[in-house]
């Protein structure tokens, strides 16, 4: 559960996509974290832990986890804050990006596998058959998923209240927080590689 306040890239995607694009768009950010949950939790689950341990820390994995967190933190910094009009086409594609942030931003975040590395050993020695075990990850899972509709319904709630030009530097100091956590898996990288 404690992952669900970590103040990481998710966290500034999720916070965005609520206070851009409103509620709506922030749960489906929040659904696009989940389901990339689900395939990190599948992924760790049957995949041996101490093999993923040593992917998940190879320089090239933070990187490229670094170098996707440096597209979203840029683009959070350049993009102005726009509304989506009545244009349902569009509506539908920024809610599928929407959904496609939180995916891949969560997915892209080394520390994840980790996480699900830690949550499924605990599982495993705490209970003793497969269906206690499936309850205890999703359980995890529905935490994360209601925390983050928290946190948006909250953002959302507030964007009202924020001008555009508050809006606008919001973003771009959640931009920095995007290129600081970006920046610190390159500085882990490079500490391994040398």
């Amino acid at each position: 559960m404690s992952t669900a306040f970590i103040l990481g890239p998710v966290f500034f995607t999720l916070l965005r996509n609520s206070l851009q694009k409103g509620v709506k768009d922030g749960l489906i950010t929040a659904l696009g974290i989940v389901v990339s949950d689900i395939v990190v939790a599948g992924i760790c689950y049957y995949f041996a832990g101490s093999f993923l341990g040593l992917y998940v820390e190879l320089p090239i994995v933070k990187f490229i986890a670094a170098a996707i967190l440096i597209s979203f933190g840029i683009s959070f910094i350049r993009k102005p804050v726009n509304e989506i009009a009545g244009n349902p086409i569009q509506a539908t594609r920024a809610r599928f990006r929407s959904f496609a942030q939180g995916f891949i931003v969560n997915f892209a975040n080394p520390a994840v596998f980790l996480l699900w590395i830690a949550f499924i050993t605990l599982a495993e020695s705490s209970y003793s058959s497969p269906a206690d075990i499936s309850i205890y990850l999703i359980g995890i899972l529905l935490g994360i998923f209601i925390t983050d509709a928290g946190k948006s319904l909250g953002a959302a709630r507030l964007a009202p209240y924020l001008k555009s030009s508050r809006l606008k530097k919001i973003f771009k100091v959640l931009g920095v927080g995007l290129l600081g956590v970006a920046s610190y898996l390159i500085y882990q990288g490079v500490v391994q590689f040398v």
